[in-house]
């Protein structure tokens, strides 16, 4: 990113006194390259402790780091019908997919959570699941009498085995009164098993529990055999990728199995990195404001910097610093902007798809915030704040791709993203982008969006794991 007193539209402010004092507020903003060195120093040295034999080292960090259990890819040769089925916030989804020679078929139906069951017991949750999945079977016609499905639940837990994993919290919408330490797929199969196995068209082996992460990693490999790394870049944020089992100190102590695979898909859990500190050096005062006003203060760090829940709010706070200092709203004042959480992501996005010629947009959003007569200064210091946090943002979990890059090690990566932010974010590709193309030249990397796959991932990592299980 190129220095505040050089850009363009700081450059463009009416005087020489303002545009020091805007510098000097947003210069902390700037993900600079002695940030980004230290970062993927700070990264690489968390990944080592999340991966030490040591078990007093492994609780010096906030990184996961999980196996998921997931050891192979896609090969073309995945034939079969396969199911998954995705919870993930208010509504729930199932999935068919059916495989010829590598090649899918997908069908997806989606169900509402009624509120009730958002807050209730995890037995009512998972029955009206049950209910769903049957009701979804009822109304296809399958070749086979037993069909496999593999379980996306997006929600913090501790993964065992390929199928076993134990709850850590709920999250997002779901609050229910007990599941925490239960196994997910259990869950399911009691529910299914109250319900009655016999009143079910098909017989259902659940064989796989997975993340939303590992999910669009693998929807993102059927599509480019060059995926390697699923990104979540919506809400909140996490990554999942392919490790050689080499790189995992403590594989042979927690994990080692008969597979003669030398890699495997790692779940990051990175949201919550650098809550223990060893991301401070980067928090401007706008991040520490944020993360104080938050719904759960000290932790998911690393993701407050840059995902959809807090891109807004933090633009927010950079200009009511700007405002504070008698640099922006000065003539008009704004006074929803001292509202928390009042501009939202959204209006970020709104805003940087704005171009020099196109205002409307602009001033639909002032005037949202109560400003009818925004200054030529006032227009400029929105959009510059936009853009800087905006960037920012795009450096900042591109630099975690440039990790995860370097362990792959590979001359060509695709990287699959899911997510709104990334999806409508007219700028984030394109930073991303050039950012990983300077920081990881050796790689040629592609992005792409795979809208969705977090739900076919469940029916994918099904049929890979038939194909395994057919290996000798």
């Amino acid at each position: 990113m190129e220095l505040l007193e050089n850009r363009k539209r700081i450059k463009a402010l009416s005087n020489d006194d303002k545009r020091e004092k805007v510098v000097k507020a947003l210069s902390q903003i700037v993900f600079d390259d002695a940030k980004i060195l230290r970062m993927i120093q700070t990264f690489e040295e968390q990944i080592q402790l999340a991966n030490s034999t040591d078990e007093n080292k492994r609780s010096q960090t906030d990184l996961f780091w999980e196996n998921t259990f997931v050891r192979g890819l896609f090969d073309g040769t995945e034939c079969g019908t396969y199911l998954g089925m995705d919870l993930g916030g208010t509504n729930f989804r199932v999935v068919r997919v059916d495989m010829k020679d590598g090649k899918a078929n997908t069908q997806t139906k989606y169900y509402n959570l009624e509120k009730k069951l958002l807050v209730g017991s995890s037995s009512e949750l998972f029955d009206y699941i049950a209910v769903s999945l049957r009701s979804f079977l009822s109304e296809e016609t399958f070749p086979y009498q037993e069909v496999p499905l593999g379980f996306t639940f997006s929600f913090p837990s501790r993964q065992i085995s390929l199928k076993r994993s134990t709850i850590s919290t709920w999250t997002k919408s779901i609050k229910c009164t007990d599941g925490v330490g239960l196994d997910s797929v259990s869950l399911l199969e009691e529910a299914i098993d109250r319900l009655g196995r016999d009143t079910f068209p098909v017989r259902v082996n659940v064989v796989a529990r997975i993340s939303d992460t590992t999910g669009t990693l693998l929807a993102g490999n059927l599509l480019d055999h060059e995926c390697k790394i699923g990104l979540i870049l919506g809400t909140g944020s996490n990554a999942a990728f392919v490790e050689y089992i080499r790189n995992i100190e403590k594989w042979d102590t927690c994990y080692k199995d008969n597979d003669p695979s030398d890699k495997v898909v790692i779940n990051c859990e990175f949201g919550a990195l650098g809550d223990n500190g060893c991301l401070d050096f980067m928090k401007t005062e706008f991040d520490r404001e944020l993360d104080r006003h938050s719904n759960h203060p000290g932790s998911y760090t690393f993701e407050k910097h840059y995902s959809g829940h807090y891109l807004g709010e933090l633009v927010r706070l950079a200009l009511v610093r700007l405002a504070a200092d008698g640099l922006v709203f000065a003539e008009t004042p704004c006074d929803k902007l001292s509202e928390r959480w009042a501009l939202t992501t959204s209006h970020v996005t709104d805003i940087e798809r704005v171009t020099d010629g196109d205002s409307p947009t602009l001033q639909a959003f002032l005037e949202e915030f109560g400003v009818s007569s925004p200054s030529e200064d006032d227009i400029l210091l929105v959009r510059e704040v936009c853009e800087l946090m905006s960037t920012r943002g795009a450096y900042i979990v591109a630099t975690a791709m440039v990790v995860l890059l370097n362990h792959i090690d590979l001359p060509e990566v695709t990287i699959a993203v899911d997510g709104s932010l990334y999806e409508h974010h007219p700028k984030y590709h394109n930073n991303m982008a050039s950012f990983i193309a300077k920081w990881r030249p050796q790689t040629k990397t592609t992005l792409r969006l795979v809208k969705d796959g977090s739900g076919q991932g469940g029916a994918l990592v099904a049929a890979i794991e038939a194909k395994s299980a057919k290996r000798p």
